[in-house]
């Protein structure tokens, strides 16, 4: 894919705007976020709050889900044009015909991703409720900044949801093209497992550095049981949502093959019949060897996996599932919180 010819999502296109790198982008927000924070702080006249870890631990969670959702999203993004790369060996197109489709399926619609971005925010000052806080003495800059980081990681957390759901939404209709796919090759569709453990892990990501901020108290408001919910479900959807497409076209395929071993294995065995009955002796060597290699291929198809994964990736997998609801359990049983 040309570089010339794809359109960048929000906020790539923001920081190829600011002549950064995508990583120094990350360390300048998350610079000024920090810098405004014990700015914020001194505006308060409360410069004896930076040497408690409770002011930190409630501060720092929201500047370090930003700078993450930065950090994580690039490789993500490349993870996606490897995946939609797997297709160029598998349809019917010219290099300059795929091109023109793969930038159709990258090209982002602006108006959308400034909506879900919106959203989120919306949804942050929803669930926070800012209006409500009372600010007392030596809370109101602090508090006003805790809202500006909110609204910022909850608007970038919905872009994200929505760039890599309409992600995955676009690769699933390149799963359903007139795809040449071989049954007994499931490495070709490996990136596409990649891809998605690549999403699941980085969703994940966010979730298990979150809860280690969180006390059992936060864990069991209604408000973080719905955002940690809506994470959780968004996290499977995008992830069955990338593979489901490719398991039935692998399914599709092998039904093909399957079909048509059943008919040659039919019409070798009726004209082997029809030697033997008429002893015609001669050619049913031959007869016996085509007939055994047609079952032997009718068995290694109906054997062959029909999800692109291997053995690691599915450990992988499910060890990012497994550590975030062993860490949110700990926490809400025990009581369990950072302190020092």
């Amino acid at each position: 894919m040309t570089e010339e010819t794809r359109s960048y999502p929000l906020v790539s296109d923001l920081i190829k705007r600011s002549r950064l790198t995508w990583y120094w982008a990350a360390a300048v927000v998350t610079s000024l976020l920090f810098l405004l924070l014990v700015l914020a702080v001194f505006l308060d006249g409360v410069p004896s709050d930076l040497l408690g870890w409770e002011f930190w631990r409630s501060r720092l969670i929201g500047i370090l889900l930003v700078t993450y959702i930065l950090a994580v999203y690039e490789p993500m993004r490349r993870l996606r044009d490897r995946a939609i790369e797997t297709f160029r060996p598998l349809l019917n197109l010219d290099d300059e015909g795929f091109n023109r489709l793969a930038a159709e399926v990258n090209t982002p619609k602006r108006r959308w991703e400034w909506a879900s971005a919106f959203a989120g925010v919306a949804l942050a000052l929803v669930l926070g409720q800012p209006w409500t806080l009372e600010y007392g003495p030596g809370l109101l800059w602090q508090s006003v900044h805790l809202v500006i980081v909110g609204t910022l990681m909850n608007g970038l957390l919905a872009w994200l949801i929505y760039d890599t759901v309409t992600g995955a939404v676009r690769v699933n209709r390149l799963s359903r093209r007139d795809l040449k796919l071989d049954v007994l090759d499931t490495g070709l569709l490996t990136p596409l497992a990649r891809w998605s453990l690549g999403i699941s892990l980085g969703f994940v990501g966010g979730i298990s550095l979150s809860l280690v901020f969180e006390t059992r108290e936060g864990l069991l408001r209604w408000q973080s049981i719905i955002l940690y919910a809506i994470l959780v479900c968004v996290t499977i959807l995008i992830f069955l949502l990338s593979m489901w497409s490719a398991h039935r076209s692998m399914m599709d395929a092998k039904n093909r093959k399957l079909s048509l071993a059943r008919k040659r294995l039919i019409a070798i065995s009726r004209e082997l019949e029809d030697h033997t009955e008429q002893g015609q002796l001669g050619g049913l060597g031959e007869l016996s060897a085509s007939l055994t290699s047609w079952a032997n291929y009718q068995r290694l198809v109906r054997e062959a996996p029909t999800w692109p994964f291997n053995a690691g990736i599915i450990r992988r997998l499910l060890g990012s599932i497994i550590v975030p609801a062993i860490v949110y359990l700990i926490k809400v049983l025990a009581g369990v919180g950072l302190r020092f």
